[in-house]
């Protein structure tokens, strides 16, 4: 049930316009987004907005899990041989299934159902959900704002690190609607040991150490030339200051606007005014970010 690099096949995501997306170089990519800012048309900012932007990366189960009709089905509810089938299903040869690190919102059955609600085939609206750990790697906050007003995950380099995230088991479908959300992200393997649960584990699923991710463009946000990991994600051995996403977002809204600015101020810009500030967080992050760098990583080389 292990990938492996002999038997790693890339994915034929299908779609040539988005296939174009992802192997834009940085200024491509970077006039893109700032374009793409610039169109975006005023919406309406309520304090229900303020709540989501700042929940972020949101509610997750406690443990591995089915996603079902938008709810996270808990593996340890389950009997062990109905856990078993459900291993098999989503992770054995016949399920043509690709995994990939969820490191934030795609790790929660609610994130994941605002992407997935819409299909109509039963397996392209349900997946496995694995947690447990990955090693010399934490999760930050992208150097980015994001439409929905926080700063959403990426991950970084961190020798010595244990970070909580959870590998999901994904249908053709379910992974070009993903590449398709998740915008301002590269999309790579990563040859890094991932640990499943000890639930899991006992099922013959001890992990992997081959899988997909995705990698902001951006970096991670580092304005004193160090990477913030969120708080919201734990970690053993963190070897860097967490910080909230109400903590983040404000320290954004002073990094680019001046100390004046609040959390709150600076997420109702995002939606009422995002054709203007969209462009100058653009520019200001890129000198507030450290890039992702590993020799552990492989961009997606197309087809």
């Amino acid at each position: 049930m292990e990938p492996t690099r002999d038997n790693w096949r890339w994915p034929d995501l299908g779609e040539p316009e988005l296939v174009e997306r992802l192997l834009l170089d940085e200024d491509e990519f970077h006039d893109l987004w700032v374009s793409m800012s610039r169109q975006m048309p005023a919406r309406k900012y309520t304090d229900e907005v303020f709540d989501l932007s700042t929940g972020y990366p949101w509610a997750r189960p406690t443990g591995s899990f089915v996603l079902d009709d938008g709810e996270g089905r808990l593996l340890a509810d389950l009997d062990r041989d109905e856990r078993t089938m459900v291993l098999e299903t989503f992770t054995g040869p016949g399920s043509d299934r690709t995994p990939m690190l969820a490191i934030g919102s795609n790790a929660s059955p609610e994130g994941l159902w605002r992407k997935f609600a819409h299909f109509t085939e039963p397996p392209d609206r349900t997946l496995l959900a694995v947690t447990g750990r990955l090693e010399d790697f934490d999760v930050g906050a992208s150097a980015e704002l994001a439409l929905y007003g926080a700063m959403p995950a990426t991950i970084f380099p961190s020798p010595g690190t244990l970070v909580d995230v959870t590998l999901i088991w994904l249908t053709s479908a379910q992974l070009t609607q993903l590449a398709w959300a998740e915008v301002p992200y590269w999309l790579g393997r990563l040859d890094a040991r991932f640990e499943a649960e000890d639930l899991v584990a006992a099922l013959g699923f001890a992990g992997t150490s081959e899988s997909l991710v995705f990698v902001n463009r951006f970096g991670t946000f580092a304005p004193d030339d160090r990477p913030i990991a969120l708080s919201a994600i734990g970690a053993e051995g963190r070897r860097v200051e967490a910080m909230a996403q109400v903590e983040l977002l404000q320290r954004l809204a002073q990094t680019v606007f001046g100390p004046e600015l609040t959390a709150r101020e600076l997420v109702r810009r995002t939606y009422e005014r995002l054709d203007q500030i969209g462009p100058e967080v653009a520019r200001v992050m890129r000198s507030n970010s450290i890039p992702f760098e590993s020799d552990r990583w492989t961009p997606y080389p197309g087809p």
